[in-house]
């Protein structure tokens, strides 16, 4: 079964579980950098999906 989350409700409990500001920026810097490989390596339409 593949179940996806959306980005507000995983947004939601990085912050839930996550209260240190540092921990919220790292989570928000990894999907970026996961947008950009998506991207890069031609998954541009699962962009949402990587990130």
């Amino acid at each position: 079964m593949n179940q996806v989350i959306s980005r507000e409700d995983a947004f939601a409990l990085l912050k839930k579980y996550n209260k240190e500001p540092f921990h919220i920026q790292h989570g928000l810097t990894v999907e970026g950098v996961m947008r950009w490989f998506a991207k890069e390596y031609g998954y541009a339409e699962e962009e949402d999906y990587w990130a």
